[in-house]
């Protein structure tokens, strides 16, 4: 009975020490509510679509254009800013291996040949040379009382689940800047043809207006005038022309592609308004500039905000910093590393081996730190208020931009009406106009007034149809749209982490939202 008290008196110490390593220090995190955050019950805009839930991944899609489809994909292939957020994720994961070595028994091999001479004695006689080889196997182990290095892994998870975050936003950026350069060159192409148009017809008018000068029916101040329009037409297309092959060059800048490939492929390529003939009167303003086929976002607030990556990182960045107090306060408490060593020492010649061994516990106590202590526990503290402070801030920002995107959707689907209609009318009536100068039955100043409210309503036209185009873009890219679930699971994401961990940190999640209570 006595011995079976003696080897539990001995296990005591042991299974006290895996208490306490099972205990870590600091608070437990727990994820903001959206009621901390600052999240609305509902939108204040009014919803298009009556707020349908649509799967936002890969919403460009929904604009129903190949050619788009293939640029946001070769921007992500080619882009450097995705480049650069993988290599984030990748310094992230090696911060995580690290932290979590730091949770395992150290060993490191050392062997040393000493060849040394004893020197001669006083009579003279020198000693013969002598080999010694020596070699050892060194131990250490510094032991997770209070969980300050789990707290650590933890803090490191938290940075690395960060940086796949900011990776899946470097991506939601790219495709709605790739997307917004898009639609900006066919907006562009699509004025380029109303001035090409427009030089066309005031060619054609100064053709006529000298002919009817010729003929006296008109004054040389009519002709000036018509070679003066004709000349502006000239102007306004060659500006238009330079617009063009900025559009261009930004695109090649966001897909990486040479800008001479990507103009031939745009050529090539009709856009989406190829077939207006096709699409509902209600839906004609789709003409020349793509728009979603299928709008519609999510209604709940709280849907739209979750799936941003943005947000998804400044949590993660929250995480980390509580976790980081944990770190802090850990350091105020006492530590105990077990050390020890096994070697061997030969002596060649001699044949002679001597064996040693050491083992090493050591208790380390902070006493009196001059308040360095306190003060790091009250940094990390105070880096969890900032993180919070900005994480409610950026969720903040977050609302405007999908209430900002709403009301541009809004506004401009009901301006496209509009729009067309005074596009229609003074169409119609620029080329009554046209008919009546042939005739003679109107003058030349009443026609370029006509054509100029006809260019005029067809810019706006155009501009409607690219608000529309562009508001969509910015509210996909408000409500996280791009690789979020369900399609973030299948997405080609940085591989994770290793889920190996040591045995004093088997409590420790992969995505910690809570650690083990003191």
């Amino acid at each position: 009975m006595k011995t079976c008290t003696r080897r539990y008196s001995r296990l005591l110490p042991m299974a006290s020490l895996a208490l306490l390593s099972a205990c870590a220090v600091g608070p437990d995190y727990r994820p903001p509510t959206p009621t901390v955050s600052g999240v609305p019950q509902s939108w204040h805009a009014r919803l298009p679509h009556d707020g349908e839930i649509s799967e936002l991944a890969q919403w460009w899609k929904q604009f129903d254009d190949p050619l788009l489809t293939e640029l946001v994909e070769t921007a992500e292939t080619h882009h450097p800013s995705i480049d650069q957020a993988l290599g984030a994720v990748r310094e992230a994961r090696a911060a995580v291996m690290s932290s979590r070595g730091g949770l395992f028994p150290q060993l490191n091999a050392n062997g040393t040949m000493t060849r040394s001479s004893g020197g001669s004695d006083t009579s003279g006689t020198e000693s013969q040379p002598f080999t010694l080889f020596n070699g050892s196997l060194d131990a250490s182990w510094e032991i997770d009382l209070f969980g300050g290095a789990r707290r650590g892994l933890e803090a490191s998870q938290a940075r690395l689940q960060a940086a796949q975050d900011n990776w899946d936003e470097a991506r939601v950026t790219l495709a709605a800047e790739v997307a917004d350069a898009y639609v900006e060159r066919r907006y562009c192409e699509r004025l380029l043809a109303l001035y090409q148009d427009t030089l066309k017809s005031r060619e054609e008018t100064e053709r006529l207006t000298t002919l009817k000068l010729k003929a006296g029916f008109v004054a040389p101040a009519d002709e000036a005038q018509a070679k003066g329009a004709r000349y502006d037409s000239e102007n306004q297309l060659i500006a238009q022309e330079g617009v063009c092959q900025q559009d261009l060059n930004r695109l090649a800048q966001l897909t990486a592609m040479p800008a001479g490939a990507l103009e031939k492929r745009l050529a090539a390529t009709p856009d989406a308004g190829a077939q207006a003939a096709a699409v509902p009167a209600d839906k004609a303003y789709r003409s020349g500039i793509p728009v979603p086929l299928h709008p519609a976002v999510p209604s709940v607030p709280a849907a739209i905000l979750s799936q941003r990556p943005d947000l998804m990182a400044a949590e993660r960045d929250l995480a980390a910093a509580s976790a980081n107090i944990g770190v802090a306060v850990a350091s105020r408490l006492p530590s105990l590393s077990l050390g020890g060593s096994i070697g061997i020492n030969h002596l060649a010649h001699a044949g002679n081996d001597v064996r040693s061994w050491s083992f090493a516990p050591q208790i380390s106590l902070p006493i009196f730190e001059g308040g360095a202590g306190r003060a790091r526990v009250e940094t990390a503290r105070a880096q969890y208020d900032q993180a919070l402070a900005q994480y409610r801030g950026d969720v903040l920002v977050a609302v405007q931009e999908v209430e900002d995107a709403l009301t541009r959707v809004d506004a401009s689907v009901r301006r496209a009406g509009a729009a067309r209609e005074s596009e229609r009318n003074y169409s119609a009536l620029l080329t009554s106009q046209e008919n009546r100068y042939k005739l003679g039955e109107t003058s030349l100043l009443e026609l370029e007034d006509s054509r100029r409210l006809a260019l005029s309503s067809r810019q706006q036209l155009a501009a409607v149809q690219l608000e529309i185009s562009q508001s969509w873009i910015a509210l996909y890219k408000a409500a996280g749209g791009g690789w979020n679930d369900p399609a973030r699971a299948a997405a080609p994401r940085p591989n994770p982490v290793s889920q190996s961990q040591a045995p004093a940190a088997a409590a420790v999640a992969t995505k910690p939202t809570a650690g083990a209570g003191a």
